[in-house]
């Protein structure tokens, strides 16, 4: 039966509607849903009504370093919060410039005292000049965790007193485990589990600690992907599913985002790189970490764990040769680079057009999240080889709307609250949030090897995978 004009047009729009409903949902992980938890801090009468009707014991840390690694600390502290049976009390997340680890409770005493303008002269809190704290839901989606049923409740202050303050405790009511070394202990979740300790001090076990009467349970650091060695099956799932639902949730990240997307053909129409080689141990590694990356991204097929074995024993990387119509495409890509040096628009347009997964490699569409200061330029060799690499700074109108950009308020008064008070300090931290939240919709990833914020990534990017191809195995290729 023919259809009129006009029920075709209702058919397209509505399935657009869908389609987009469908992206906004899985990006945000229903923010009605995260919306439902309140965040409100612990205020004395209000910690105190809780103690009084549920005889409640808490746990609680400190966190250190970047944002990714801190929240590698707040998965396994609500891991060990379901375990113990406790409710957690979240800590500051600092999404400004990371602060180093220090022992406590030199560490308990920086995080109380250095964020005041009166301490910026003191050399314990020399690393705080660029501190930039927030609670934690206003950053992190915690509302897989509360589905589970892990109870949270937000410090108020990271002030020395505030058990005694807040909580009336006194210091027998505390326990603390005392992190007087950067990998002080492994916490094991039976005495059972004889795994190794690795590169760890000394062993705990949550048998023991379940064994503690003190209201209050206070650890140093809980960062570190291998902190807690679990073998109970239960355990491993509540980890593997923590560490991909607890996403970036900051709804500025989530509309940029989805602003990119479309413009890169649409999620899973991409190759998604993360490419760390800033500061530190990956500045060193620098040209390393881009030969690997090279190297992965000229396989014609990208498997997982195929590129890293190949290199390490000395295999050649074996690509098929150009076809005559491909070596067209790649000069008529750089002839439409040089014509536009400064709006990559065309050229991503044609990359777009050109896309198909039998493509060449060399003309793979590719969204590269990345450290690296003008990339087009310290990284001029890679563009040569790939010129379909695009990265935030190639969409000029979204960096200088995200640096612009009032807060975007959610409903939730104590969050709405605290962007308000953030101001316009918050907005260059949300750009690498963002190159995060695309990098993650791709058809594949690749990261860089040993960075926390590639495994952020790849989490991500496994979670949608199993929403876009809910019957295949994500490719993540961290390097």
């Amino acid at each position: 039966m023919l259809r009129s004009p006009k029920f075709v047009w209702a058919t397209c729009f509505a399935t657009l509607i869908l389609t987009t409903f469908f992206v906004i949902y899985t990006s945000t992980q229903s923010m009605s849903v995260q919306l439902r938890f309140s965040i409100t801090p612990a205020t004395p009468k209000a910690a105190a009504n809780i103690v009084a009707s549920k005889k409640e014991k808490f746990i609680s840390f400190l966190p250190h370093s970047g944002l990714h690694n801190q929240r590698i600390g707040l998965i396994n502290a609500m891991i060990l919060a379901k375990s113990l049976d406790r409710t957690l009390i979240l800590p500051e997340m600092n999404i400004g410039n990371a602060i180093w680890w220090r022992p406590t409770p030199l560490a308990d005493y920086r995080l109380g005292e250095c964020p005041s303008i009166k301490q910026r002269s003191n050399p314990k809190c020399h690393d705080f000049t660029k501190y930039v704290p927030v609670s934690v839901e206003s950053i992190f989606d915690l509302s897989a965790a509360h589905s589970v049923g892990i109870r949270t409740v937000q410090r108020s202050s990271m002030s020395q007193d505030y058990f005694k303050d807040v909580y009336q405790a006194q210091e027998e009511d505390i326990y603390r485990i005392q992190d007087g070394d950067r990998y002080s202990y492994r916490i094991y979740d039976s005495k059972d589990n004889n795994e190794s300790i690795r590169t760890f001090r000394y062993r705990i076990d949550m048998d023991d600690l379940r064994e503690r009467d003190e209201k209050f349970m206070l650890f140093g650091s809980l960062h570190y992907t291998l902190r807690l060695a679990m073998q109970d099956p239960d355990m491993v799932w509540l980890a593997k599913y923590l560490r991909e639902e607890t996403s970036i949730s900051h709804p500025l990240v989530i509309k940029q985002a989805l602003s990119v997307l479309p413009l890169l053909g649409g999620p899973d129409k991409f190759i998604g790189v993360h490419l760390r080689q800033g500061d530190g141990f990956f500045k060193k590694l620098m040209d390393e970490t881009v030969n690997t990356l090279r190297a992965t991204l000229e396989q014609s097929i990208l498997e997982p764990g195929s590129i890293v074995e190949q290199q390490l024993i000395g295999t050649p990387v074996v690509t098929r040769s150009l076809t005559t119509e491909e070596e067209d495409k790649l000069i008529a890509l750089k002839q439409v680079d040089e014509a536009n040096p400064i709006d990559k628009i065309p050229l991503l347009n044609k990359c777009v057009h050109w896309h198909s997964e039998d493509n060449h490699p060399r003309l793979r569409l590719i969204f590269m999240a990345t450290d690296t200061r003008q990339p087009r330029t310290t990284l001029k060799e890679l563009y040569d080889e790939f010129p379909c690499i695009f990265t935030l700074s190639d969409f000029p109108n979204v960096v200088e709307s995200t640096l612009t950009s009032g807060p975007m308020l959610t409903g939730n008064k104590e969050v709405d609250e605290e962007f308000i008070q953030l101001g316009s300090r918050i907005s260059p931290l949300l750009l690498p949030m963002i190159d995060a939240e695309i990098a993650s919709h791709g058809s594949s990833f690749i990261g860089t090897r040993k960075s926390t914020f590639s495994q952020y990534i790849n989490h991500r990017y496994s979670r949608f995978q199993t929403m876009y191809h809910p019957n295949e195995q994500p490719s993540s290729l961290p390097l």
